[in-house]
């Protein structure tokens, strides 16, 4: 049985592209990160929403996930596939999806670093958080903002590395965006 959904608070951070170290994304072996092909969307999606479902962060946030982070995937990959995967073998283990032109939301990093679960705390979101940022760095960008739950390890950790800053607006609501999109 799912957990029922609940309001959403999310913070959202910013970026200055220039700060991000050129070899950041450096991966160790065994794992590869690589650009994510136009064919993969399904498996994006697979690891994207697996990497949300099992982590007790995102509990209850089925509505927020359903609703702005999967369709946002699906837009990375309408015109050209705008993600990044690790692999660990044959295994697609982590994903990134980003969009260089985020619309409305003003989001580039629409699903943030997703690590499959048994493969977190082995720096892997990081260096799949730098490769986005210099994927959007590659196309002129000088600035990212991506979003995650305040107080979470994302918040806290993952997403102040390379200079990211939490935005001085309020905390982004998924009524914002659900306004958005209906406008």
């Amino acid at each position: 049985m799912a957990i029922p959904s609940i309001p959403v608070k999310l913070v959202r951070f910013t970026w200055k592209l220039s700060d991000v170290p050129a070899d950041a994304a450096r991966i160790s072996k065994p794992f590869v990160m690589r650009p994510a092909g136009e064919p993969e969307l399904e498996e994006a999606l697979r690891v994207i929403r697996s990497s949300y479902e099992l982590d007790p962060e995102w509990s209850g946030c089925a509505k927020h996930i359903g609703e702005f982070v999967l369709p946002q995937v699906e837009r990375a990959f309408a015109d050209e596939a705008t993600c990044l995967f690790v692999q660990h073998g044959n295994r697609v283990i982590a994903a990134s999806a980003y969009l260089p032109e985020p619309g409305e939301h003003g989001v580039h990093l629409v699903s943030g670093p997703c690590v499959l679960i048994e493969y977190r705390n082995r720096g892997i979101g990081a260096a799949l958080l730098a490769g986005t940022l210099e994927a959007l760095r590659a196309r002129g960008l000088t600035e990212a903002v991506g979003q995650t739950r305040p107080n979470s390890p994302s918040a806290k950790y993952l997403f102040r590395k390379f200079g990211g800053q939490p935005a001085a607006a309020p905390p982004f609501h998924l009524a914002s965006a659900e306004t958005a999109v209906a406008a």
